[in-house]
C-alpha cells in the first residue's frame, strides 16, 4: 500500500530532475532559469513529502481533527525548512534567483503539498 502511496511523488521527483539535468546540459547558461536552484529545491521537497509520508501513516484516520492538525503541521514544517534555506541562500550573497526560477519552485511546492494532501484523503 506504501509503495502506491509514495510512486507519484516518486515519478514526480524523477520526471522534474531529468527535465532539469537535460534542460541544463542542453540550454546556454543565459537563461533565465537557475537550474540547479530548482533541482536542490526539488530535492528538499521531495525529502520533506517522504518525511511527511511517514509522519502521516502513523496517524489515526479515525480522527479528522489529528488529521487536518498533522498536514497543517506538515505544511508548516515544509514553510519552515524552506524559508531557512531562503535566508542561507540570500546571506550567501550569490546572484539574484531570478522570478521565472521562483515561480517554477513555487509550482513544485504547490504540486507536492497537493500530492501530500491526496495521501491523507485515501482511505487506508
Amino acid at each position: 500500500m506504501a509503495r502506491k502511496q509514495i510512486a507519484p511523488i516518486l515519478i514526480l521527483f524523477v520526471l522534474v530532475n531529468s527535465l532539469l539535468l537535460f534542460a541544463n546540459s542542453n540550454w546556454d547558461t543565459t537563461t533565465l532559469f537557475k537550474f540547479k536552484f530548482i533541482m536542490a529545491v526539488n530535492v528538499m521537497l521531495f525529502t520533506m513529502s517522504i518525511f511527511n509520508f511517514f509522519r502521516l501513516r502513523k496517524m489515526d484516520a479515525a480522527n479528522p481533527h489529528a488529521m487536518v492538525r498533522s498536514v497543517m503541521v506538515g505544511t508548516l514544517l515544509k514553510m519552515l525548512v524552506f524559508a531557512g534555506a531562503a535566508l542561507a541562500y540570500a546571506t550567501q550573497k550569490k546572484a539574484p534567483v531570478g522570478m521565472p526560477t521562483l515561480v517554477s519552485s513555487m509550482a513544485l511546492y504547490l504540486i507536492y503539498t497537493w500530492l501530500e494532501i491526496r495521501w491523507t484523503q485515501i482511505k487506508k
